[in-house]
């Protein structure tokens, strides 16, 4: 679809990489019996001379394959690392463009059922080429329908919505601006329970996509490293930035923690870097151990004064046992006394 930015998915396995492209958010993304490789490439030319680039379209399609093949321009515009291919009449800036620079030795081709399409193109750059990155794309849109793929029952279908494609990163020699800061670091200011999830996002201010390698480092409160992880590698284009997605620590964590993002980029090696402090504390589990440890205490309250109020009902019962033996054994020794004495007794005093 001409006059229209498309964008591309790009998933490489080693030296080859599958790119589709779909024209149109109605129709389904067909899956194509073929591959490009590289799916990426990187080159350096000086302003003034001409490098040839090769890249090959691999078909596993058990029958012939036909299709346009041209070169474009492409930017990234998200923070998801996705090309957008420039077309015809683009409104996006052409101040990375390239494919004005590419002679392509055809613009329709076949591909043989299991054969292999080499491409080379060349890239003459002009002498008063500005120095820095310039990207493009080459792409292999089929025609027609594809046969299936090799060792599979499925039916041929229609790719005419699908492409292709190469990427082909232009480095123009010369002094560039290498220019990158942390645009946004987000983490929470409280959580329960680790990992902490942390986002950051690179942005590049120069003239060449950059690759920042780093790493977000977890503190406490003292200082001692807890946890670090390792930046992912992503490619971060001019006038663009890119997201990280992290996790980090452990499960169980309290106290106060510091979140440390460092990052190099360029050739000279630039950091940047950006802080977060974060509190930890599982307040949930630990408003569960104080219910339960106050239910346990009044319990044992409960229960301690009920033996006790058993202990002293006891005890009074036992009292009360007590005086009524006494009781009865002051009865016992006065009728003991006044008992009427003896003929015996009466003999006994008189003696």
């Amino acid at each position: 679809m001409k006059n229209t930015a498309l964008k591309i998915k790009i998933a490489t396995t080693f030296s080859l990489g599958l790119i589709l492209l779909t024209t149109g958010s109605a129709k389904a993304q067909t899956v194509l019996p073929l591959t490009v490789a590289p799916s990426r490439q990187t080159i350096t030319v000086n302003p003034g001379d001409t490098e040839t680039v090769n890249i090959k379209f691999i078909s596993q399609s058990t029958s012939p394959v036909t299709g346009n093949i041209k070169a474009v321009d492409f930017i990234v515009t998200d923070n998801s690392g996705v090309p957008t291919l420039l077309e015809e009449a683009s409104p996006f800036s052409t101040r990375y463009a390239a494919s004005q620079w590419v002679n392509m030795p055809f613009d329709k081709a076949s591909i043989s059922a299991e054969g292999i399409l080499n491409i080379q193109a060349k890239i003459s750059v002009p002498a008063d080429a500005r120095p820095g990155g310039r990207y493009l794309a080459v792409y292999f849109e089929p025609t027609g329908t594809l046969g299936q793929f090799i060792g599979s029952e499925k039916e041929g279908t229609q790719a005419v919505s699908s492409r292709l494609v190469g990427l082909v990163y232009i480095r123009v020699s010369g002094p560039i601006t290498e220019s990158a800061l942390i645009s946004s670091f987000e983490a929470p200011r409280l959580v329960e329970f680790g990992p902490i999830k942390a986002s950051a996002a690179i942005s590049n201010k120069g003239d060449y996509h950059i690759t920042p390698k780093g790493q977000l480092t977890l503190t406490d409160f003292m200082g001692r490293k807890v946890s670090q992880v390792v930046l992912d590698e992503k490619n971060v284009f001019p006038d663009n930035s890119r997201v990280y997605n992290m996790e980090i620590g452990p499960k169980l964590l309290i106290g106060k923690f510091k979140l440390n993002l460092v990052a190099a980029y360029g050739e000279s090696g630039q950091v940047v870097s950006a802080t977060k402090y974060v509190w930890a504390f599982p307040w949930k589990l630990a408003l569960v151990i104080i219910l339960t440890i106050t239910i346990l205490i009044l319990f044992g309250r409960y229960i301690s004064q009920s033996i006790k109020g058993k202990q002293k009902k006891l005890e009074q019962t036992l009292e009360s046992e007590i005086a009524a033996v006494e009781e009865l054994k002051e009865k016992y020794q006065d009728a003991v006394t006044n008992l009427p004495e003896t003929e015996e007794k009466k003999e006994d005093k008189k003696e």
